[in-house]
């Protein structure tokens, strides 16, 4: 997954990590920040994560200089021009190649003070994602309704309008548009197909003084006289296939050239047939004769 912020923090800073984490996902941006690290392990997993990342944010303060994942995250975002944003959470200067790099102060922040620090933050955040305006909605109060929806008329396509459309049509039970794009779809194919088709035969006719005329074929009309008399010997085809399936077919006698093998009989006895093949008459030989 993309995110457009990865979050670099001490674990010892992870209550304040959470608290711009929720700030800047309340704003709709797409952000990384592992809340259950335990070790200071930067592993593959980390890089990639960081790698895909549009943004790394670095929360410098006395416990991150000390930190081996804080400054081997950093280091990814400062291998990538553009792409590293420092802040400080106190006045600790990171090491080299921190330490001449530009930090934003967000000291001081909590759940009820928001610092000056962090709307350059979010205007910074929202430069490199192509959004505007995002100080004004963040100085909306509760009670400026009117003011909020101006704002999302104003930039439909920012992350906040589209959230608020979908949450809007989920109240009002208006379903995704998926079924008419699918519906659409279908029609741009079936249009396709028939397009692709080729061409109906004309019939040409010469008429008495030689002139060529194309005819195009004729529609046939079928009544419903025509569809009850298929439909009537399509039945009685099916009835008469069902009643001779269920009649048991004859037993056929096979005539073959081959020597019947005689049933196998007790010892000193001989079967019916081998009796009648020696009672038959053989021919009549003269052995008075010489040979």
């Amino acid at each position: 997954m993309a995110y457009d912020v990865f979050l670099i923090s001490a674990i010892e800073d992870r209550d304040v990590a959470k608290l711009v984490a929720r700030r800047l996902r309340a704003l709709k941006f797409k952000v990384w920040l592992d809340q259950k690290q335990t070790d200071e392990t930067f592993d593959a997993k980390d890089a990639r994560d960081a790698t895909s990342a549009q943004s790394l944010v670095v929360m410098w303060s006395e416990n991150a200089v000390r930190s081996d994942w804080v400054r081997a995250a950093a280091s990814v975002g400062h291998s990538r021009p553009g792409t590293l944003i420092q802040t400080g959470l106190d006045k600790t200067i990171p090491y080299e190649p921190f330490k001449t790099g530009k930090r934003i102060s967000i000291d001081g922040m909590t759940s009820r003070k928001t610092p000056e620090g962090f709307y350059q933050l979010v205007e910074e955040l929202g430069r490199r994602t192509g959004r505007t305006d995002l100080r004004a909605w963040m100085d909306y109060g509760a009670k400026d309704e009117d003011q909020r929806l101006d704002w999302l008329v104003a930039h439909p396509t920012d992350p906040l309008a589209i959230d608020a459309k979908k949450r809007r049509d989920r109240d009002l039970g208006i379903k995704p548009m998926r079924a008419a794009a699918a519906i659409g779809a279908a029609a741009l194919a079936a249009a396709s197909l028939k397009s692709s088709m080729p061409p109906a035969p004309v019939t040409i006719n010469l008429s008495a003084n030689g002139t060529a005329q194309a005819r195009q074929p004729e529609e046939i009309d079928v009544g419903w006289g025509t569809i009850g008399a298929v439909g009537l010997a399509i039945a009685g085809m099916l009835f008469l296939s069902w009643t001779f399936r269920s009649q048991p077919a004859p037993q056929l006698r096979a005539i073959a050239s081959v020597a019947v093998a005689p049933a196998a009989c007790p010892a000193g006895t001989f079967h019916r047939d081998q009796i009648v093949e020696m009672l038959q008459p053989g021919p009549i030989v003269d052995d008075t004769q010489p040979k």
